[in-house]
């Protein structure tokens, strides 16, 4: 029987699975559940130790030894700072030490309770990950739980080796051994390829009838675009612009379609880059059941998207991809491609080509034709939040956008760093919120006339608009969308920044051909509202 905290047993299951064999463990009552289920997990060795910096310094040497991640489990309290000297020596040997604290509940944390301190990432720099599991209450704390655990082991292989702690937060009752036997964990396994990626690395991709390939944010490289194109001869692939020149997939739109048709569904995901904006894009791959979900990531980071990945395989996304271009052949069912490139292509025959009755919208989609009738050679940055969003519905090129937090601030700062670096004209869309924040961006000696701005100001930021329930809220204008009056009129002329406004087709089409194509020797600006 085993402890009745989820927590613990998701830890002492993927110990075993990533083959941990030994176990140091010190007296106390906080850790008493830990102990308890290492004692009575039959692949696991206990070893009691009453000192513990003499069990960290003993867990050192079995890693010695056997070189092996060991484990060295103590209570709450001073009891860890005591293992501090081991694991400085295991960091500068590069061992995998395994840290294992319980913790008292974190509401208690600094209340003058007994043996309670701040325990998370007490030891700083000298591991290679530290992470404080969560008490499980529901199917996102497990999911969230069993995702630190991954991520502490994983990083025990990091830079050769090196210590790792997890700091375990346990309440009362911590006696109750009910639990019939451990859980089936799902272990993220990690490929670090030692020279380059081979087609072994990912077989599963090779092998499954019904693959798709994610891409999400990636620098801005033509030759990898290429690669992305030919990829999708063969495979079907879903990124937007944020990822590759040549537009987006539309997602959005036709998740209504494909969620719950089974007939759309894969039997492996292969998920490269960084962030995607569509939120609904992130909420299908979390729906799915895919027995192989692989990630690559050349950060090595445990970026977990889908809530499903069990495959972290670390390298550049160029190379995975040069990878799956140059295998001459695949198990690819050809109606399943056809069926999803049919979606695609019919969402972006009801998207590209019809009028927006929302001016803010359909500003972007005639911006974006007329960068492709142009055939204009630019650098366009979009803003966050309704911005990036338009531009990722019209977008036929690559953009440039801050989607690592996703925060408003810095987005117009941004593009003028960029426009001084290069000799084409820059290009931002903007947001009134995200451009009033930034508007120090415009007072700059160092830009000129090869930046352009288009802001579009409705006055408040209207994603907040979009929130289902927060209509229901008598501060949602005033107070969460921050509704104003401002125009960026007296800003330009403050600013020396050429001001063009619209609020029409007609006068839209006037500024475009001045935005395009008047020079300047400074910034200029068109306001749509």
């Amino acid at each position: 029987m085993y402890s009745s905290k989820e927590n613990v047993n998701i830890l002492t299951a993927l110990l075993v699975a990533h083959g941990v064999k030994h176990v140091v463990v010190c007296p106390g009552s906080r850790n008493a559940p830990l102990v308890h289920n290492f004692y009575m997990c039959p692949e696991l060795q206990c070893y009691p130790v009453t000192d513990e910096r003499s069990a960290g310094f003993f867990a050192l040497g079995i890693s010695q030894a056997t070189d092996m991640p060991v484990a060295v489990c103590v209570t709450s309290g001073t009891a860890l700072l005591n293992v501090s000297p081991a694991v400085a020596e295991a960091s500068y040997q590069h061992r995998p030490l395994v840290v294992i604290s319980a913790d008292r509940p974190q509401a208690w944390i600094e209340q003058l309770d007994g043996q309670t301190m701040p325990q998370n990432n007490a030891f700083g720099v000298f591991v290679g990950k530290s992470v404080c599991l969560p008490e499980v209450t529901d199917d996102e704390s497990r999911w969230y739980c069993n995702r630190l655990v991954n991520e502490a082991l994983l990083s025990l292989h990091k830079k050769g080796g090196v210590p790792v702690h997890i700091n375990v937060p346990i309440s009362e009752p911590l006696f109750d051994f009910t639990t019939l036997s451990l859980p089936a964990e799902r272990k993220i396994e990690m490929s670090v390829p030692t020279c380059h990626i081979d087609e072994i690395d990912i077989k599963p991709l090779f092998d499954a009838r019904r693959p798709i390939i994610v891409i999400g944010q990636l620098k801005h490289d033509e030759h990898l675009s290429e690669i992305i194109n030919e990829v999708k001869k063969s495979f079907v692939v879903l990124y937007e612009p944020l990822s590759i020149d040549g537009g987006a997939t539309w997602f959005d739109k036709m998740y209504d379609d494909v969620i719950g048709d089974d007939s759309f569904s894969p039997d492996f995901i292969l998920y490269i880059g960084d962030t995607v904006v569509s939120k609904l894009l992130k909420l299908y791959l979390r729906t799915l059941s895919c027995s192989n979900v692989y990630m690559a990531s050349e950060d090595g980071g445990v970026h977990d998207v889908t809530m499903h990945m069990n495959m972290l395989v670390v390298c550049p996304a160029k190379d995975i991809l040069n990878v799956i271009i140059e295998r001459k052949y695949n198990n690819v069912d050809q109606q399943f491609i056809t069926r999803w490139n049919g979606e695609i292509e019919r969402c972006r025959s009801q998207i590209l080509p019809i009028s927006s009755k929302n001016i803010l919208k359909e500003t972007v989609r005639l911006f974006e034709q007329e960068i492709e009738r142009r055939a204009l050679k630019c650098h366009v940055h979009y803003a966050n939040s309704s911005s990036v969003r338009y531009g990722c519905l019209y977008s036929s090129h690559y953009i440039y956008v801050n989607r690592g937090v996703n925060g408003i601030e810095g987005s117009l700062s941004t593009a003028a760093g960029y426009s001084v670096a290069v000799k084409e004209k820059t290009f931002i869309v903007i947001g009134d919120l995200s451009f009033f924040y930034d508007a120090n961006a415009l007072w700059n000696k160092n830009i000129d006339g090869n930046l352009r701005i288009i802001l579009l100001n409705n006055g408040c930021g209207g994603i907040f608009s979009k929130l289902k329930g927060l209509e229901n809220s008598p501060s949602r204008d005033e107070c969460v969308a921050a509704s104003h009056n401002t125009t960026a009129e007296g800003l330009c002329k403050s600013y020396g920044v050429k001001y063009l406004s619209a609020s029409s087709h007609e006068e839209l089409s006037t500024c475009f051909t001045a935005l395009f194509e008047q020079e300047t020797s400074v910034p200029m600006l068109l306001e749509v509202s």
